[in-house]
């Protein structure tokens, strides 16, 4: 009898083959670079590590979010 069954998929997204809107002033490559490095940041340094400056201002509220879990006091 079998109880119990999982299956894992990996590659399921190929940036290469990706369909994107082309924009003629933009450089793409240059963006996804820029997104990579900042995800690596993040993930050595933590999630505040790299944050939009109106975070910083009284009206942002990323820091007293990121103590938060899922957004909310436990």
């Amino acid at each position: 009898m079998i109880r119990h069954v999982s299956v894992g998929l990996t590659k399921l997204y190929d940036k290469e083959d990706a369909d994107i809107q082309l924009d003629l002033f933009e450089d793409r490559t240059k963006k996804n670079d820029i997104g990579y490095v900042m995800d690596a940041i993040r993930a050595k340094f933590g999630a505040t590590a790299i944050l939009r400056a109106s975070s910083y201002t009284n009206a942002g509220v990323t820091l007293e979010r990121s103590k938060k879990i899922g957004g909310h006091f436990a």
